[in-house]
């Protein structure tokens, strides 16, 4: 019965002074027939659990189980013979109410409907508990039963047993509800928001009556559910973006995206992640985050915006520092640390060169961290060096922030996989590793599993054909970045660099304009260090060991944990340094690249503590120490370039205390660089021997004539002995015969 129906056959003065009364009584009325017409059954009593087996080749169903809630027999077990199973669930969902299981509607729906149309009508109140999952278990959405999150199948225990995954379907219905029902009596609102948005769509009968069971309420109605999804984003998201995404909701298609995002802003910083599955199914659930929480609307009132985009307030919540470091600065004044991070939160494509020991790290920490306080993002930083890497790592943790993780080839097989673990599952906020491993298939898979909302290149001028550490795996991340990108705008990237000549800044911003058409803003601090003295001695072959140690004497604090680096150009004369320093009575040692890992580690961490004073090194040493005290860094030889030279003795004062940078001069030294550089020169039968080497992949991986393969890879092939072999110098003469644009590409 409807309202007008009271109006028929009586006066219009009569029932104005009556319609409270008439309208009370009717909507009781109403109340008392819906209640009788009601199945008062249990909710998981009226559901049948299917599960189905499809050829992936077919798309043929070639096995089926159906179970009702309990201990029962099954209802359905096809074991082969399909068409009598489908006869067996016609009749038994003439029986039932909601047709349940893990991923139902987008597979198992699909395959039956495809084999018997005339099952849709029996099917139009489905319960999906996939669909269920994020709202249930926002922290963790890989619910235990969950086994390949990312197609929705369940742990089964053994392959292709549809009745036991049918019967742990009401397993996992059983813990969602009773999950949500211990969320809705924390926060009402948040059930409330839930029941409208995932009965917004075709088929939502089902979802109704799981959310009508838990709430015992019915569907709640426009104005409560906009009330309830306005307080839920109440000091989480920006008030604009919150009007925009709620009229957003007059599409029915945006219901279920809306309900991940909140599910998903209920525990943000909680170390969760929406489900790969979520993001595929849903894009526009990641999108709803970015834009309520990543969006800066520019209100001066919007205390949202403003508190999330202030990279001061972002520097002292994360490190407790209350600004950045006042050297360098930009031509306003303002730190040129501060104005990286603002322009990297601000999702701006940025290329910063930063003199060593200006803090190039908090650029991307800053901007990664928060990133992920909004949205959950993942960070990747490309680095060259495993002891950067892992010291970054540990620094990070001695900041109290564990959400730093990094994937090198020196991680045992269960370092591993825990480090690709707690990227998979959300606890990363950045990721480290070397551009060699963007070519890993585990870490190519990790990554597609998450949201990557910045890409950052550390010792950027890597990848410049001119620059001085020149790495032609950097050359291959602006390709990896548009892939992975597909057809979405690629996240920003973030250059950082200490040194960079001219033609090495066009080689980048070239680099990232032709790759992935994106223009890198330039922030240059300069190579200025006003805390550093530079010297120049002269000095002899016979002298040198005994001018070295005049020059720690006279620049080394006797007392205290602070040290020195002595950089030599072979690995012998570190040996022989390390070894005179030693008889004089110094706590010193050698390192170069020849060293094992477990004795580079030991080390770098007693340099680091201060138990060894003096170092004595090749320029393998230096990028992944963080020593803040070094008052010296001599240069016994002359380095190779003038960059290298600025690279190493600015690993001196970091403190930004004064520190000293001594440079022994003689002429055979000059030589000496000479005869170095002359070494990295190829013969003719080295460039056969790598011909051969690719030949070979060619033969071994059948690529059908195309090679793509690393210096390292190539190195590893060429069986001939052909190389000159130094394990230091292997690569490099690989990559000077080689194409350095990305890595070598060969048509055999």
């Amino acid at each position: 019965m409807s309202r007008a129906a009271v109006y028929c056959g009586a006066g219009w003065g009569t029932l104005i002074s009556w319609e409270p009364v008439i309208f009370q009584w009717l909507d009781g009325l109403l109340g008392f027939l819906r209640s009788k017409s009601e199945d008062k059954t249990p909710l998981l009593e009226r559901c049948l659990s299917v599960d189905l087996e499809v050829d992936p080749k077919t798309a043929e169903i070639f096995d089926m189980a159906a179970v009702r809630f309990g201990e029962g027999p099954a209802v359905v077990v096809a074991k082969g013979n399909i068409n009598q199973g489908l006869d067996q669930l016609e009749k038994a969902l003439g029986t039932t109410s909601h047709i349940v299981g893990h991923n139902i509607l987008r597979h198992d729906i699909e395959h039956l409907l495809a084999a018997r149309p005339r099952l849709f009508e029996k099917m139009a109140a489905p319960i999906d508990t996939l669909w269920l999952n994020p709202l249930a278990f926002p922290r963790n959405p890989y619910h235990h039963l969950v086994k390949h999150y990312h197609d929705g199948r369940l742990q089964a225990g053994h392959v292709n047993d549809p009745e036991r995954d049918a019967r742990l379907v009401f397993e996992v219905l059983e813990n969602q509800i009773a999950a949500l029902t211990e969320l809705g009596e924390q926060s009402p609102e948040t059930l409330v928001a839930y029941h409208y948005l995932a009965t917004r769509m075709d088929r939502g009968e089902g979802f109704d009556a799981v959310f009508t069971h838990i709430r015992k309420a019915r569907q709640p109605d426009r104005a409560a559910a906009f009330a309830a999804i306005r307080a839920l984003l109440a000091g989480k998201a920006c008030g604009v973006q919150v009007g925009k995404a709620i009229e957003a909701l007059s599409d029915p298609r945006s219901g279920w995206p809306m309900a991940y995002a909140l599910a998903w802003i209920s525990v943000a910083g909680g170390e969760s992640v929406m489900p790969p599955w979520v993001r595929a199914a849903f894009p526009q659930a990641a999108l709803i985050v970015r834009d309520l929480r990543d969006t800066n609307c520019g209100d001066p009132a919007c205390a949202w915006c403003a508190d999330m985009n202030n990279p001061v307030g972002a520097l002292k919540k994360w490190f407790g520092f209350n600004g950045f470091r006042p050297q360098p600065a930009d031509s306003a004044g303002r730190p040129l640390q501060e104005v990286i991070v603002a322009e990297a939160i601000a999702h701006a494509n940025v290329l910063g060169i930063l003199p060593t020991g200006t803090g190039k790290s908090v650029c991307y920490q800053v901007p990664a961290l928060s990133l992920y306080d909004k949205t959950g993002a993942l960070t990747v930083v490309i680095s060259p060096l495993v002891a950067l890497m892992a010291d970054q790592v540990q620094g990070m943790e001695r900041a109290g922030i564990s959400s730093a993780v990094t994937i090198n080839g020196m991680l045992s097989m269960p370092e591993r996989q825990d480090a690709l673990d707690r990227v998979r599952l959300g606890q990363a906020a950045i990721l480290l590793i070397s551009p060699e491993q963007l070519r890993s298939v585990s870490v190519r898979s990790v990554l597609a599993q998450r949201e990557v909302g910045l890409w950052v290149l550390d010792e950027a001028h890597c990848v410049s054909k001119w620059g001085h550490d020149f790495r032609p795996d950097y050359r291959y991340i602006g390709r990896f970045i548009r892939e992975f990108s597909g057809d979405a705008p690629p996240a920003p990237v973030l250059c950082l660099t200490a040194t960079a000549k001219p033609e090495v800044v066009r080689d980048i911003t070239t680099h990232f304009r032709d790759r992935l058409g994106v223009e890198l803003a330039l922030f240059d601090g300069g190579a200025t260090r006003t805390n550093l003295t530079f010297s120049v001695r002269p000095t002899s072959k016979e002298s040198k060991l005994g001018d070295i140690l005049t020059v720690i004497c006279e620049h080394l604090p006797e007392d205290g944990k602070s040290g020195a680096i002595v950089y030599c150009a072979t690995r012998s004369e570190t040996e022989r340094v390390a070894a005179f320093l030693k008889q004089q009575g110094l706590a010193a040692e050698h390192f170069h690249a020849g060293l094992t890992p477990d004795d580079k580690h030991s080390v770098q961490e007693r340099f680091r503590v201060g138990d060894l004073r003096v170092i004595a090194a090749t320029n393998a040493f230096g990028m992944g120490i963080d020593k803040p005290d070094i008052r010296l860094v001599v240069h016994a030889d002359i380095p190779g370039s003038l960059e290298n030279y600025l690279q190493e003795a600015g690993r001196a004062g970091r403190d930004r205390e004064p520190a000293d940078c001594v440079l022994l001069y003689h002429s055979d030294d000059v030589e000496r660089q000479f005869t170095l550089t002359a070494r990295s020169r190829l013969a003719s039968h080295e460039i056969g021997a790598i011909l051969k080497a690719l030949r070979r992949i060619d033969e071994r991986t059948r690529n059908s004539g195309e090679v793509v393969a690393t210096a390292g890879e190539i190195v590893r092939e060429e069986k001939d002995r052909e190389f000159l072999r130094d394990s230091a110098t292997d690569d490099t003469r690989v990559k000077t015969v080689t194409c350095p644009d990305e890595v070598v590409r060969f048509q055999s």
